[in-house]
């Protein structure tokens, strides 16, 4: 099972997520990749707070979520490779 899927579930406490949610998780989760400002524009002229609304505004949090992690894993990459060269000089 995908990861977000589990995601879901857990934030949700759900056992089955309906399909017309995962299209709103994964449309949103797209959209704040790669037309982050697009993204934010929908969500907030958005007055639906219908099921795939949730799931969209989900998506994009994941996203954001992901993206928080790996920056702050970033900088301890970094790290490692200026120990390396300084040792091999």
């Amino acid at each position: 099972m995908n990861t977000w899927i589990n995601t879901l579930i857990k934030h949700f406490k759900m056992e089955e997520v309906s399909q017309r949610y995962k299209e709103g998780f994964n449309n949103g989760y797209l959209l704040a990749k790669h037309e982050p400002q697009l993204a934010a524009q929908i969500l907030k002229s958005a007055n639906d707070h219908s099921d795939y609304c949730k799931a969209m505004n989900a998506g994009k949090q994941e996203f954001e979520k992901e993206k928080n992690l790996e920056r702050k894993t970033q900088p301890a990459k970094d790290i490692e490779k200026d120990k390396d060269i300084e040792r091999d000089m």
